[in-house]
């Protein structure tokens, strides 16, 4: 009578991804600043996207266009109205 053996092998892989943030002048603030998509910024300040639209068109948000078109969002504006906005279940 012989014996089977069975082995079975499991690989675990991990990929890590590390995004260093583009800094570009804002002329608005007049610094050199971090920009954002509008998706990572409704992330950021975890609200919607048109909550964002909203924030362009007051000009609380600052925009910083690029030469694809593409206009992205001044991080200092962005820190800036994460004070003044309040997230969604947060208390006062």
């Amino acid at each position: 009578m012989t014996t089977r053996t069975r082995t079975r092998i499991t690989i675990q892989t991990r990929k890590t991804t590390v995004v260093r943030p583009t800094s570009v002048r804002c002329h608005q603030c007049g610094a050199e600043v971090p920009i954002l998509t509008p998706a990572s910024a409704a992330a950021t300040l975890q609200t919607t996207a048109s909550n964002v639209q909203g924030l362009l068109q007051s000009g609380e948000l600052h925009t910083v266009a690029q030469q694809t078109g593409e206009e992205l969002i001044c991080g200092n504006s962005l820190v800036a109205a994460s004070d003044e906005i309040q997230i969604e279940g947060e208390r006062q």
